[in-house]
């Protein structure tokens, strides 16, 4: 009983920690168009509600020194207006910055309905789609919010609605569902998209998963289109410090 005590305080204070290591990312952007290779992919990162482009930072940091996402596209959007308004900003963005060629779009909570709308509404290109925390069926805690954007987010609201009616037009895409065992925010159910390769990390919350070790090692492996591992082999947190720990 003890020991979970102590491992829910640590849940907490880990999610505590990323809350803290967002605030201090969002003013830290960075230009839009990242290349770092010569690569005919682009990777696009779409950060969630009240965030920037510039959380994604440590992961497009990783991703570019490990030659996975040479050629980067971050996008940014205000808390205001609508997912379509935001969508049809993201379509413009990607084709001006890659005309031709595969696009794979990394995004956490809100940022994941914009792509789905990108892809599903408006027709845009995507070969893989990694939704971090995702709420694809809403979330209760958006309920009552004053701005649209937030509403939108409601359970049953009508562009929820518009997305689950046109989700097989996702078909030809590889989705990949990251979800946190310990999300306040977004409920398991809610993140995992039907018809998606399904990856809970047990421990993680909303935010930490930005910035998970394992969530980083699925968005690799969506991005490398390698065979997707089931969900309970990822290492968990305490298992990738204890490996740094010694050295592996």
């Amino acid at each position: 009983m003890r020991r979970s005590r102590v491992r829910e305080r640590l849940e907490v204070v880990r999610e505590m920690a990323s809350v803290a290591r967002q605030g201090i990312l969002i003013p830290q952007l960075r230009r839009t168009l990242r290349v770092e290779g010569a690569s005919d992919q682009l990777v696009v990162f779409v950060h969630g509600y009240f965030a920037s482009a510039g959380v994604w930072n440590p992961l497009s940091d990783d991703l570019a020194a490990r030659g996975v996402a040479p050629r980067q596209l971050h996008f940014n959007y205000t808390p205001t207006g609508s997912i379509e308004s935001h969508a049809r900003r993201l379509q413009h963005a990607i084709a001006r910055a890659h005309p031709h060629g595969p696009v794979c779009i990394v995004a956490h909570s809100l940022g994941g309905l914009i792509a789905r709308w990108y892809a599903q509404i408006l027709g845009g290109r995507v070969d893989a789609l990694v939704a971090m925390g995702t709420p694809h069926k809403g979330t209760d805690r958006a309920r009552g919010w004053p701005l649209n954007l937030a509403r939108e987010l409601s359970p049953g609201s009508s562009p929820l609605r518009a997305l689950a009616s046109t989700r097989h037009r996702l078909a030809r895409t590889r989705v990949t569902s990251v979800v946190g065992g310990i999300d306040l925010l977004v409920d398991a159910e809610s993140a995992s998209l039907e018809g998606s390769t399904v990856i809970t990390l047990p421990g993680i919350g909303h935010h930490g998963l930005i910035y998970h070790p394992a969530a980083w090692s699925a968005v690799v492996d969506a991005l490398t289109d390698r065979s997707l591992r089931d969900s309970g082999t990822y290492p968990t947190f305490d298992e990738v410090v204890g490996a740094r720990a010694r050295g592996a």
